[in-house]
């Protein structure tokens, strides 16, 4: 007995001095949670939270004295925001803009950049339609169609088309949009295109995301555009980039490319040759600089995540027999111009290694939000489900597998569907707006009869109760 009062009382002496692993911690949310002005708004904010910057949209009266407002903000716990609460903010004299800046427990800073418009400006959308799941999707999860953006990209002139399709929010509110393959010329009413031309990469700005903004990069107009990015003097059909994940760093947007060669006269007949990187300065969107040769072993355009840790990881995959293998690389301090290093079986190394981290992904979309990581794919070998796992780490263990949505039926047989990708950029709080591309199987029905326009392009949902 008298030996186990003495263990109980040392087993308590070394829980008191076991350091408790939440001692010292300091939360890493920035996030405007809620804004409100005191008077004259006349719905809820919409608030976009974006991975370098956010936006809100506020809605008031058509005559509101915007000269002195004291709006009302909750941010994250232990976060602190500038102007701070009760502090007067001249929208009037600022266009009826403003940029809060919001600072982590840790000290880390997020620009949220405020917009007023008045009641008569609010737009009707977004225009959702309800799909209806009939089992093949988790119950919990409610998926509409995004009438809106489907809407967006249905172009009848310049750029008309395209798969790999990227969005990322800058920091002036602007989103800045990249396309892999695409087809620049006309299309007519009934949604027939006939004379155009095959590019390897695309890209356009759309203002304060207004529907009506669509502002071309690459050169030119029509089938005379040109591509927006080339791999240097390399004949296009033989050497070229495919854009993939962007960030913006230090004033700059970063954006991986896929350096791509044609090894033959086949569809499939081209092989990845190196991650590269691009670099543009803001806000003119000029290309600045290309980085060649930062990864020469996998494809790590693929996706990337900024996380709260000071890391902007990315994330590759390889094709196996009926499988695939997920790889992890990292960025210090955010910048994908740095060195990188590489997840393996003992941990990270400057050195490159092919250390699988998740099976069967075939483009990864991984995130931070509340606390968790998140990876959203879509099935391999063009499978219709798209998928989402979690994890309390960005290089996993991924588990909690469910579907989120899966991509019509009718998308079978003489169509492929593949690039799923989450769009930060348009997803509000609480939702996630997802875009899939289709293609024909059957190259040539891209031209030359009605509906022909509709058969290589994004389409997009938005789902919820996606946790």
């Amino acid at each position: 007995m008298n030996k186990m009062i003495m263990l109980l009382i040392a087993g308590g002496i070394l829980t008191s001095c076991m350091k408790n692993p939440l001692d010292g911690y300091k939360s890493q949310e920035r996030a405007v949670l809620s804004f409100r002005l005191p008077e004259g708004q006349v719905s809820e904010a919409e608030i976009v939270n974006g991975a370098d910057s956010a936006t809100i949209t506020v809605w008031v009266e058509n005559d509101p004295d915007l000269s002195a407002v004291s709006p009302l903000v909750t941010v994250s716990k232990g976060a602190s925001v500038l102007p701070a609460k009760g502090v007067k903010v001249d929208f009037a004299s600022n266009g009826n803009r403003y940029a809060y800046r919001v600072t982590s427990e840790a000290g880390i800073a997020k620009y949220w950049y405020v917009r007023i418009l008045k009641k008569d400006e609010q737009p009707a959308g977004p225009r959702l339609e309800l799909l209806q799941s009939n089992g093949r999707w988790d119950p919990r999860v409610t998926v509409y169609s995004d009438l809106d953006y489907n809407d967006y990209l249905t172009r009848y002139q310049d750029w008309n088309g395209g798969d790999g399709c990227y969005s990322v929010l800058l920091p002036d509110g602007r989103i800045v949009w990249s396309f892999q393959d695409s087809f620049f010329g006309q299309v007519s009413t009934d949604r027939n295109r006939t004379s155009n031309v095959m590019l390897r990469n695309a890209a356009h700005l759309q203002l304060d995301t207004s529907l009506q903004s669509f502002i071309q990069l690459n050169p030119g107009t029509g089938n005379q555009s040109q591509t927006w990015i080339k791999y240097g003097n390399a004949p296009e059909d033989q050497d070229w980039y495919w854009p993939g994940a962007g960030q913006v760093h230090n004033g700059k947007f970063q954006m991986l490319l896929s350096h791509v060669r044609k090894t033959g006269g086949g569809t499939w007949d081209f092989v990845h040759v190196s991650t590269d990187l691009a670099i543009f300065d803001l806000p003119s969107m000029q290309l600045s600089q290309i980085v060649k040769d930062k990864d020469l072993n996998s494809n790590y355009s693929a996706g990337s995540m900024k996380a709260p840790d000071g890391y902007t990881y990315l994330y590759a995959t390889e094709n196996g027999f009926l499988t695939s293998f997920m790889y992890v690389a990292r960025a210090a301090g955010h910048d994908l111009a740095g060195n990188w290093e590489y997840y393996g079986q003992n941990g990270w190394s400057a050195t490159p290694e092919k250390f699988n981290v998740c099976n069967d992904i075939s483009q990864p979309n991984v995130f931070y939000k509340d606390g968790k990581y998140y990876l959203v794919s879509q099935q391999i070998i063009f499978g219709l489900d798209i998928l989402i796992y979690e994890s309390s780490t960005p290089v996993g263990p991924w588990t909690n597998k469910r579907t989120l949505y899966r991509i019509p039926e009718k998308y079978t047989g003489e169509f492929i569907t593949y690039n799923a990708f989450v769009h930060h950029a348009l997803s509000r709080e609480g939702e996630l707006v997802i875009s899939y591309n289709i293609n024909p199987v059957d190259f040539n029905s891209n031209f030359n009869k009605p509906a022909s326009a509709d058969r290589y392009r994004p389409y997009f949902v938005r789902v919820f109760n996606w946790k």
